[in-house]
């Protein structure tokens, strides 16, 4: 989604900014399955 009216800015800020909710999303699911792993590790 380009917006005509953002400032041009290196390519990396903007990688960055379109693909920051799948970054958060895999951050999450690590974080998720470190919580099961400390909760139920001599468990599983």
């Amino acid at each position: 989604m380009d917006d005509p009216h953002d400032p041009d800015r290196p390519g990396l800020i903007i990688w960055i900014r379109e693909r920051f909710v799948v970054m958060m999303g895999v951050v999450g699911l690590f974080a998720w399955f470190a919580l099961v792993w400390l909760m139920f590790g001599d468990v599983l």
